[in-house]
């Protein structure tokens, strides 16, 4: 994905440069200086600099270093996520980790423009932690549907299920946490078949606010395709269905 760091508000940008210093200190607990400074083609001094707290990358360079491990990390640990010996992705390893999710947060917010969110909606339970980074990083709302009503709440959006995909459970939720022509940004950590997120956009049409766009950071080719025909949809790895 092209870098969108020249599109970030200032507080998104220190947030970007101080992930980026977590990046490298990530990397440096594995590499020694001079390995880190011959593939990052960055001198061992600045980088020693950089994750000691005593200056911060530019936007740019954040940028790069956030991507480089991206690549060269995270998708490792993606790797083993769908590598597992079981049919299912497994992906409690990586919610339980809050800079991973930072980093997973700072790629999907470069396939949309931060200040055009104004909230991340996810389904309960396991969508929850991604969606709360992600909300973090961009400055949204963090909201997610459920399978049962919320008490305190009196009215409720309720998921529409189709002909083609009908629903074994709606998802509700609660009308106040969601706005007319307010932009929605519907996350999930799989998309297979893609009946949660039809469940959810659902709930957007009902609510009459706009699907901004559509992140996991597993999806199926099938799903891929037909989620893309109405909607931006950006993901960090495509995975084979069940």
């Amino acid at each position: 994905m092209p870098s969108q760091v020249k599109h970030l508000t200032a507080l998104e940008e220190t947030k970007v440069k101080l992930l980026s210093v977590d990046c490298l200190k990530a990397m440096k607990a594995q590499k020694t200086f001079r390995v880190l400074s011959r593939e990052l083609s960055l001198p061992a001094g600045v980088l020693n600099r950089y994750i000691h707290g005593y200056v911060l990358p530019k936007a740019d360079r954040a940028d790069k270093i956030t991507s480089f491990f991206t690549k060269n990390y995270l998708s490792k640990l993606l790797d083993v996520a769908r590598n597992s010996r079981s049919k299912f992705i497994v992906t409690a390893d990586i919610l339980s980790q809050p800079f991973l999710l930072n980093v997973i947060a700072f790629n999907a917010m470069k396939g949309f423009h931060a200040g055009n969110v104004d909230a991340v909606l996810t389904a309960a339970v396991d969508g929850i932690p991604l969606a709360n980074s992600l909300a973090n990083m961009m400055g949204a709302r963090c909201i997610y549907a459920k399978r049962t009503q919320e008490i305190a709440f009196s009215d409720h959006y309720v998921s529409r299920g189709t002909a083609s995909k009908p629903l074994a459970a709606p998802f509700f939720l609660p009308k106040s946490l969601l706005k007319r022509n307010e932009d929605v940004l519907v996350v999930d950590d799989v998309i297979r078949a893609g009946t949660t997120f039809d469940s959810l956009i659902s709930i957007c049409g009902q609510a009459k606010a706009n699907v901004a766009g559509i992140f996991a950071i597993f999806i199926t080719e099938p799903a891929y395709k037909v989620l893309k025909k109405s909607h931006k949809v950006t993901y960090l790895s495509l995975i084979d269905p069940v």
